[in-house]
């Protein structure tokens, strides 16, 4: 007798897709609010282009950084809903880096998102940030 294991398939995936999980902390995040400009006690800087951020809709994240920062990398994550997560691509712009983006739309009216930042400091040390903002669907 030959089942079919495709309709198992795509309920796993659309409960990975829900799920809640919690994202590891680390002791770099500051205690900013969302959308807002984030000053981090190493002089590191991140903020939105606009603080009113709509699915689907192009925004850009800028970064301040330490001159001598390297190995610069970026993700989003959903935390209100696990969407999997978005590849930022950072691009120095004068003293600070920029990465065009957007993010998806969720059936939530509000979707918090986590950006996690890592690079390599002067002193050859791993540095990780982490920033939140909140995407609003529009009706």
């Amino acid at each position: 007798m030959r089942t079919s294991l495709l309709p198992v398939f795509f309920f796993s995936v659309f409960l990975a897709a829900c799920d809640s999980q919690s994202i590891e902390e680390g002791s770099t995040t500051t205690s900013c609010e969302n959308n807002s400009r984030c000053n981090y006690p190493n002089n590191d800087e991140i903020w939105l282009s606009n603080s009113d951020i709509s699915p689907e809709t192009p925004f850009t994240i800028n970064l301040k950084l330490p001159s001598d920062a390297k190995n610069l990398s970026a993700k989003l994550e959903g935390v209100t809903m696990y969407m999997g997560f978005i590849p930022l691509q950072f691009k120095k712009s004068g003293q600070h880096w920029v990465a065009d983006t957007m993010v998806g739309a969720c059936s939530e009216s509000v979707m918090t998102w986590k950006m996690t930042v890592t690079y390599i400091n002067a002193d050859d040390q791993p540095q990780t940030l982490f920033y939140y903002f909140d995407s609003l669907q529009s009706h």
